[in-house]
């Protein structure tokens, strides 16, 4: 028996299955596929962690980047009139000072240099924000991928600046930061993304986010997504997971087995099994930083020596026949 359900279809199984004792996120189920012990500290038995200023950095940024068009700049008009690098940089110095600088302990987890550093960071990551947007507007129309900068503003400034996405019956939770429209009238998901980690790759727990994301977005707006993303704000890079049905049965299925992992654990922090990793020496719950986890780190292995491949055995005329294929499949990306 199947039944539709805000253009899903759900079968039996999944409307006689019931959530467990908590309401989840992206956040939460990234931590209890990391260490489920972990997981205990922070969300059963709630031990306060020692914060530090990437949370509140983080906090700040996407603030900003949620007023930015959600509240200050509505339309293109708007933009071009209203100095958005001067508007952007006030809010940023204003935040600071009201979410950052006021935090006195702050000063005592980190040095000086740090806190001078994550200030200037943050204000590059601001700034570039606005010059890629303005980059973006004058070489589309320049490259004629739109007739006109109105037209390029649509493609560029998102349909919703942080959306908030829920479902009762699977008892969670996610913010959206941004939810844009391409020419096609096809919907994209954006999560902003302020750290340092990046890489030619999509990172688990950043995949995994993601594709809540588009769960929860189809089930509330009754639209499938055609991508959802992550965008590197200090690089200015994008990567993106293809929205399929398959995708979101793999959201569905991870979402409906942490719950199920839940209930059968319960409140026990016996049931809910150490993961010890490097991670572990950056974990608040540590003994190493004062908490009741007595894991052992692994010890440092060094990585395998890969074997140097040669390809003196190919043709070079190969590799020029290969590349003019390519061009010809796909002459719109030269």
């Amino acid at each position: 028996m199947e039944v539709q359900v805000s253009g899903m279809v759900a079968s039996k199984d999944d409307i006689e299955w019931e959530p467990s004792f908590m309401r989840l996120s992206p956040s939460k189920i990234n931590t209890y596929m990391k260490c489920p012990r972990e997981f205990y500290y922070k969300y059963i038995a709630k031990i306060p962690e020692k914060k530090t200023i990437h949370l509140f950095r983080g906090t700040l940024v996407h603030q900003v980047l949620e007023d930015l068009f959600k509240k200050q700049f509505k339309s293109l008009t708007a933009w071009e009139k209203g100095a958005p690098r001067t508007w952007i940089q006030e809010q940023f110095e204003t935040g600071w000072e009201e979410k950052i600088a006021k935090h006195k302990w702050l000063w005592e987890v980190h040095t000086k240099a740090e806190m001078d550093a994550m200030y200037l960071e943050t204000e590059d990551i601001l700034q570039n924000f606005v010059t890629s947007v303005n980059k973006k507007l004058t070489e589309m129309v320049k490259w004629k991928i739109y007739k006109n900068k109105y037209q390029a503003w649509n493609s560029v400034a998102p349909k919703y600046a942080e959306k908030w996405v829920k479902s009762k019956d699977y008892a969670i939770i996610g913010i959206v930061d941004a939810v844009c429209n391409d020419f096609d009238g096809g919907t994209t998901l954006l999560d902003y993304k302020t750290s340092k980690r990046y890489g030619a790759y999509l990172p688990e727990d950043y995949y995994r986010q993601l594709i809540i994301y588009a769960f929860l977005y189809t089930l509330e707006m009754g639209e499938m997504p055609k991508f959802v993303g992550v965008n590197y704000l200090r690089f200015d890079d994008t990567f993106f997971v293809k929205v399929t049905q398959s995708v979101l049965d793999e959201a569905k299925d991870l979402i409906k087995m942490v719950h199920n992992c839940l209930k059968e654990r319960e409140e026990y922090e016996g049931r809910y099994e150490q993961v010890p990793q490097n991670l572990c020496k950056w974990c608040s719950f540590h003994k190493s930083n004062g908490g009741p986890c007595d894991a052992e780190v692994p010890k440092w292995q060094p990585k395998y020596k890969k074997k140097k491949e040669s390809y003196s055995d190919i043709d070079p005329k190969l590799k020029g026949q290969i590349e003019l294929e390519v061009q010809e499949q796909f002459p719109e990306f030269d």
